[in-house]
């Protein structure tokens, strides 16, 4: 079930919440990978996810009333990083350095293709913010698809 987003508030909300999701993975990887090849890759990914929770946070997004709230946050546990850290090892995401950039990249693409529908469907400074973020969002992919 997908939740319809109808105002520009409950779209920050998800993307906050998309954002602490996969800071949490990127977290809980640091701690078992805190001495292999992926130690690197982790962490700047990670630098770059909190940089786009705080871009959000900034953006003044308002929560939803509770029961919304909840909702929002189950459609953002399906939307990015579903699964979870297990899900990315049974992914062989942690593999290599190389398999991680490549896991990374492709929830990159998911949220490029999340960030660019709200920039589509909200005007003003929400749909401007939405935009920047996915123009980051798809440097991103690149950069990752660079290493």
């Amino acid at each position: 079930m997908s939740l319809e987003i109808r105002t520009p508030g409950e779209a920050f909300y998800l993307a906050a919440e998309m954002e602490k999701r996969a800071i949490r993975l990127y977290e809980r990887a640091l701690l078992i990978f805190s001495q292999g090849p992926c130690r690197a890759a982790i962490t700047e990914i990670l630098c770059q996810e909190r940089q786009h929770l705080s871009r959000f946070e900034e953006m003044g997004a308002q929560a939803p009333d509770f029961e919304q709230a909840q909702l929002l946050a189950a459609q953002a546990a399906r939307t990015l990083f579903p699964g979870g850290l297990m899900q990315a090892q049974r992914q062989g995401a942690f593999a290599s350095p190389q398999a991680l950039l490549a896991y990374a990249a492709e929830e990159e693409q998911g949220a490029i293709q999340r960030y660019s529908g709200f920039a589509a469907q909200f005007q003003g400074p929400a749909g401007e913010a939405f935009s920047a973020i996915a123009k980051e969002e798809e440097s991103h992919y690149h950069q990752l698809g660079a290493l």
